[in-house]
């Protein structure tokens, strides 16, 4: 018995090892194009944190979130093919990818 629960416990480790190196959880924080917001489970491209958004994207890239940088960081990140799972949005995921900040809708 305690051979099994090892061995699930080995599974349990190496698929969470595989899904936070190969996936993000993104969040797209309410606003104009998406009023409700979104939790998105994407394939990880490039060196993404395994939380992220488009206003961390921004933080990161240029010290400040704007409107461009947002829809930037949409169109480059988001495309049909790397969304594994559609979630509600999920405050904490996005301050999880901003550092606990917050910005405007």
């Amino acid at each position: 018995m305690k051979k099994y629960i090892f061995l699930i416990f080995i599974l349990v480790l190496a698929v969470g090892g595989f899904i936070i190196n190969s996936m993000t959880v993104f969040s797209v924080q309410p606003i104009g194009a998406v009023p409700e917001g979104t939790t998105l489970l994407i394939w990880k491209k490039g060196d993404m944190p395994f939380f992220e958004s488009p206003d961390g994207m921004c933080i990161r890239k240029q010290g400040y979130v704007s409107l461009m940088c947002r829809t930037i960081a949409l169109g480059a990140t988001i495309d049909e093919d790397s969304i594994v799972m559609r979630l509600p949005y999920i405050k904490s995921a996005y301050l999880l990818s901003t550092g606990n900040k917050e910005f405007d809708k």
